[in-house]
C-alpha cells in the first residue's frame, strides 16, 4: 500500500503528522466546471460579453479551452439550443492566414460541415463603413436564423462560445495517526465549506459534486440516514482532523 506523509501546522505551532493511503477503490470521473454545459467529450459556455474576436479568444484561452469548434450537425444542433436560438456569439472559425481558406482555431479538422448564410462568406462585414477595414475573416453565429456570416475580427463585436476539454479526477481518502478514517472538526468545517451540506446517495456522488464546483479541492461523507449521505465540499484538508469517526471518511482530489 502507498503511504504519503503529510505535516501540518497548527496555530500553537505544534508540529503534527498525519499518515494518508490511497483508497482501494478510488473515484473517479469527467465533469464540466459550473456554467459549462457537456456535449461529448467536451465543455461548452456562453458568454454574452461583447467583445472582438481576438479577445474572445484570449477569454477562452484564459479558461484553458477556445472558441467554439461547430464542425458536425449535432454539435451545431447542441450550441444553438445553448442560446435559445437566438445566438449572436463568435465561434473559432476563420480565414485569417489564407483569404477563402477557412480553418478551425482549435486545429480540429474542418469535415466540410458548415451553415454559412447563403449569401456568406463574402468577405465584407456590411457594420464596419470603411473600406480597409470590412473584410470579414472570422464566423459568428448570426442572431436571427443560427447561421454563419463572416465578421470583422477586430472591429466586430459580439459575445462567444468557448469549449475545453473535459478532465478526469480522482481521488485519495485521509487517514488519521492510528490509520482510521479522518474527518475534519466541526470547528474548520464552517470554514472550509464551499456550499451548504448536500444530501447524495453515495460518495461517487459527492465526488462529482466536488469536481464540478471551482476550488474544491476535499470532499467529506458522513451518514445521514440508512440510505444517503451528508456530503461536505471544501477548498482545503485544513489540519484539525479527528479520527474514528462512524460512518465519516474524508477525501483529496488528486
Amino acid at each position: 500500500m502507498k503511504i504519503m506523509i503529510i505535516t501540518f501546522t497548527f496555530t500553537s505551532m505544534i508540529i503534527f503528522t498525519f499518515v494518508t493511503s490511497l483508497v482501494s477503490s478510488s473515484t473517479n470521473g469527467a465533469v464540466c466546471p459550473d456554467l459549462w454545459q457537456p456535449f461529448g467529450r467536451k465543455c461548452y459556455r456562453l458568454f454574452e460579453n461583447r467583445l472582438n474576436w481576438f479577445n474572445s479568444l484570449e477569454v477562452c484561452k484564459g479558461y484553458l479551452g477556445s472558441l467554439a469548434t461547430l464542425n458536425t450537425k449535432e454539435k451545431h444542433k447542441f450550441i444553438v439550443e445553448m442560446c435559445d436560438g437566438s445566438c449572436n456569439q463568435w465561434i473559432g472559425f476563420n480565414d485569417i492566414d489564407v483569404e477563402g481558406v477557412w480553418k478551425w482555431v482549435s486545429g480540429a479538422e474542418d469535415n466540410d460541415f458548415n451553415m454559412w448564410h447563403p449569401v456568406e462568406p463574402n468577405n465584407n462585414d456590411g457594420w464596419v463603413s470603411e473600406p480597409y477595414k470590412s473584410n470579414g475573416d472570422c464566423a459568428k453565429l448570426d442572431k436571427t436564423q443560427s447561421l454563419w456570416g463572416d465578421r470583422n475580427c477586430v472591429y466586430g463585436s459580439y459575445g462567444f462560445i468557448c469549449e475545453k476539454e473535459k478532465h478526469m479526477r480522482t481521488s485519495k481518502q485521509i487517514y488519521g495517526r492510528n490509520g482510521s478514517p479522518a474527518c475534519l472538526k466541526e470547528s474548520e468545517l464552517a470554514d472550509l465549506t464551499l456550499r451548504s451540506s448536500t444530501t447524495v446517495r453515495s460518495r461517487v456522488d459527492c465526488f462529482r459534486l466536488c469536481i464540478s464546483i471551482e476550488h474544491c479541492t476535499v470532499f467529506q461523507v458522513r451518514s445521514a440516514s440508512e440510505n444517503a449521505l451528508t456530503c461536505d465540499v471544501l477548498r482545503s484538508e485544513g489540519g484539525h482532523y479527528e479520527s474514528g469517526h462512524v460512518g465519516c471518511h474524508m477525501f483529496i482530489i488528486i
